[in-house]
């Protein structure tokens, strides 16, 4: 058993029809799309990881803006247990381009109809729904407050 909690940064990217940018997994034979997004190294930021992560999987450049919201999953054997912290983000540079990972299949927009129709991880379907309406309705992150 690992006795680590996993931190993983993720970004929620609209475009200009309020869609959502999800990155499409496969694993063990099961399909699921996730943000963009992963794990914050030891003694990098949120903002450091999330950018590094959103560069890596899509090629994009982004800013990192307000935290949203913030969840844990832990699987009910005790073997994994991630934290999940989420930033509206957005796009200053790159060309979007899917990285070359066998596990990932697919980087995509969807819309509200899609997301509730599709396999997301961790199910935050209802978090996203009118997201773009939340966007002031944030977790304030205070950021590295070490002195």
């Amino acid at each position: 058993m690992n006795n680590t909690i996993r931190v993983r940064v993720t970004g929620i990217l609209q475009n200009e029809k309020n869609e959502i940018l999800f990155i499409k997994h496969r694993k063990n034979g099961d399909e699921y799309w996730l943000l963009p997004g992963g794990g914050v190294d030891y003694g990098e930021t949120f903002q450091e990881g999330l950018k590094r992560e959103f560069l890596e999987e899509t090629n994009l450049k982004i800013e990192v803006n307000n935290m949203a919201f913030l969840s844990e999953a832990i699987e009910p054997n005790h073997k994994r247990h991630i934290i999940n912290v989420y930033f509206f983000v957005t796009k200053i540079g790159g060309d979007m381009k899917l990285a070359s990972e066998d596990n990932l299949v697919d980087l995509q927009f969807l819309d509200e109809n899609k997301i509730e129709n599709s396999i997301i991880y961790p199910n935050i379907k209802k978090e996203l729904k009118n997201i773009s309406n939340n966007k002031n309705n944030c977790v304030h992150y205070l950021g590295n407050r070490w002195e």
